[in-house]
């Protein structure tokens, strides 16, 4: 018997060093693959690199009047450009986030107003948006008359918000500090005017969670673009 236990004993470890085996091998194929994937990559795009490094040491990084043109051309066909890319990913983000909003609302850098849809009517007292580029306010202004609850949006700066302290109670941006030249000036201005007790409720563009994808996103150079200022006003 206690020969048989030995055996049963020396069986399951040498079954535990082969799993432990195969789960290192795979990992090593897996490290190997992706880096593989990355050099493929680079050398297949090496010129459009190229090209992106060459723009940026020419141009550098665009000011905010410049941000500001390209959100004004592409306002007019803004929602049809960016529906089909933001459907799967940023629109399922906004349904899950904005249904907290309630009370008096303001959002923050409101664009062409494409979060209307994802705010819970019975729950909204009042809707505030303001933005900084006039051309996208007037795609805004079109849809106002089709909402459920009262609604306004006007020209403002969201490092200086025209509104006292706690004003709302729930203040929302949506793909907003992406766009903002201080990040953090505007996140302290969604604080100031948010009454006690409120909400900051924000869908922002970043890496990915799942570590892999986020290690892929890096190397393959796909975040950050800095083209993306230059091309839709935003930064990764």
């Amino acid at each position: 018997m206690v020969l048989r236990q030995i055996v049963v004993d020396v069986l399951k470890q040498v079954r535990l060093s082969h799993v432990a085996g195969g789960l290192a091998v795979m990992g090593v194929v897996q490290a190997t693959t992706l880096w593989a994937m990355a050099q493929s990559y680079h050398w297949f795009f090496a010129e459009e690199e190229a090209k992106q490094r060459s723009f940026l040491e020419r141009y550098g990084r665009p000011t905010q009047a410049q941000r500001m043109e390209a959100y004004t051309w592409m306002a007019p066909t803004y929602d049809s450009s960016v529906e089909t890319l933001e459907k799967g990913i940023a629109d399922h983000y906004r349904k899950h986030v904005f249904q907290d909003a309630s009370g008096d609302i303001l959002e923050v850098a409101v664009g062409t107003g494409r979060i209307f849809n994802f705010l819970r009517a019975s729950e909204v007292r009042s809707f505030m948006g303001v933005d900084l580029n006039e051309a996208m306010l007037a795609e805004a202004r079109k849809k106002l008359g089709d909402l459920p609850f009262e609604a306004k949006v006007i020209l403002g700066d969201g490092h200086a918000l025209p509104f006292p302290e706690k004003s709302f109670d729930t203040v929302i941006g949506s793909m907003c500090l992406c766009a903002m030249e201080d990040p953090g000036q505007a996140l302290a201005e969604m604080l100031r005017v948010c009454r006690p007790h409120g909400k900051v409720l924000l869908v922002e563009p970043g890496v990915a969670r799942f570590a892999p994808t986020r290690w892929a996103q890096r190397h393959l150079g796909l975040v950050p673009n800095p083209t993306h200022e230059w091309e839709y006003g935003y930064r990764d």
